[in-house]
């Protein structure tokens, strides 16, 4: 057996690196990546979150996710507003825009994942999903 296929990590990078390219070329007319999809989803899902929130929470460097967060305000996806209880920090919202930009792209989303997942059965697509969510719930 050769080497490469026997490391977890190379194994999971590559299938997340063909679901991250083919999803890319879906988020190009939004010029956005799948990163700041994420981030958007997040937003969608949390209203009202700090940057510091979303960065801890989707484990993104608080550098990177000020230039996300620049990046999807100057394109009209994201507002900040006051955090009300901590004059120093901003709350996040998303706009109409960032809205449509979610549910556009969800779909397609979707597919491109089962595109990549289509070598596996549908059990094993959930029990791949199952497993995923073990190991992301204990770190």
């Amino acid at each position: 057996m050769e080497k490469w296929n026997q490391s977890y990590g190379f194994l999971l990078g590559k299938v997340l690196q063909q679901m991250e390219t083919r999803f890319a070329e879906g988020l190009l007319p939004y010029e956005i990546n799948a990163r700041q999809y994420g981030v958007l989803l997040f937003i969608n899902e949390n209203p009202y979150s700090s940057q510091k929130d979303i960065s801890e929470s989707l484990q993104i460097d608080r550098t990177t996710m000020v230039s996300h967060i620049d990046h999807l305000e100057k394109l009209g996806f994201v507002e900040r507003t006051k955090n009300p209880h901590d004059r120093r920090s901003y709350s996040l919202l998303i706009t109409p825009n960032g809205n449509e930009v979610l549910d556009s792209r969800w779909e397609f989303l979707i597919n491109t994942e089962l595109d990549v997942l289509a070598p596996l059965s549908n059990q094993e697509k959930h029990l791949l999903k199952d497993f995923l969510v073990k190991i992301w719930s204990t770190l």
